[in-house]
C-alpha cells in the first residue's frame, strides 16, 4: 500500500511539472495576426510580443512555438514557462517559416 501511494505521488507531481503555463514569444518582425491559433491554444500578439500557454516539456513547447511562428512570423526568442529556448530550439521552431 505504501508503494502504491508513493507511485501515485510521483506520477501526480511529474504531471504537475509538465502542466502548461504562461509563456512568451518575441517575433523578429511585427506579428502578421493578433491571434495565433496553435494546438496549445490561442496566443495573443501585439507588435513583436506574443503571450499564451505552453508546456515546459521541450517537444510540446517546440510545437507551440512552431504554431506561433507559422501564424504570426519568425520567432526570435521563446520562453515556455521558465525554459528559454536555445538557438537550436529556435531553429526547430522556425523550420517552416519562409525567410
Amino acid at each position: 500500500m505504501r508503494l502504491m501511494l508513493t507511485l501515485i505521488a510521483v506520477i501526480t507531481s511529474s504531471s504537475a511539472l509538465a502542466a502548461p503555463g504562461p509563456s512568451t514569444a518575441r517575433l523578429a518582425a511585427p506579428a502578421r495576426t493578433a491571434n495565433a491559433v496553435t494546438e496549445a491554444g490561442v496566443w495573443r500578439c501585439d507588435g513583436t510580443a506574443c503571450t499564451g500557454m505552453a508546456s515546459p516539456m521541450l517537444r510540446e513547447a517546440v510545437a507551440a512555438c512552431t504554431g506561433v511562428a507559422d501564424a504570426a512570423g519568425r520567432v526570435a526568442a521563446f520562453t515556455a514557462v521558465d525554459y528559454s529556448f536555445t538557438e537550436a530550439d529556435l531553429a526547430r521552431c522556425n523550420r517552416h517559416v519562409k525567410s
